[in-house]
């Protein structure tokens, strides 16, 4: 058997064989494209919900909060809550639209809400 043949049963057949066929010396060096990345990691602000209460007896607070945290997490800012029983709704309205301003995604339901409170469009 010859060098190429015997290396490539190794690990690294690839680099045995690109250096056992070609002359790397006479051709000069060996240029790989740059690594493009793309992984992008994003923070996302998300309006949602948080529920309190008891069972069968719900209360919600309106939070702003990191979309990876879980629903009971720690809030970035309260905003207002709601409450589904008495149908009572308070909103701190300059506080929702700043953070929509700054790009943060409402959940459905706080979407609902806010088209009903006229908060937004």
């Amino acid at each position: 058997m010859n060098a190429s043949m015997q290396c490539s049963t190794s690990g690294l057949s690839s680099v045995a064989h690109i250096s056992a066929t070609r002359d790397l010396s006479t051709q000069g060096t060996l240029r790989l494209a740059p690594r493009q990345t793309a992984l992008r990691v994003e923070n996302r602000v998300a309006i949602r919900f948080q529920r309190f209460g008891r069972t069968k007896k719900p209360f919600y607070r309106l939070v702003a909060i990191d979309s990876r945290d879980r629903r009971d997490g720690r809030p970035l800012e309260r905003l207002g809550f709601y409450d589904p029983l008495k149908k009572e709704t308070n909103l701190n309205a300059p506080a929702i639209k700043k953070w929509l301003e700054v790009g943060a995604q409402p959940s459905e339901t706080v979407r609902d809400l806010l088209k009903r409170a006229m908060v937004i469009e």
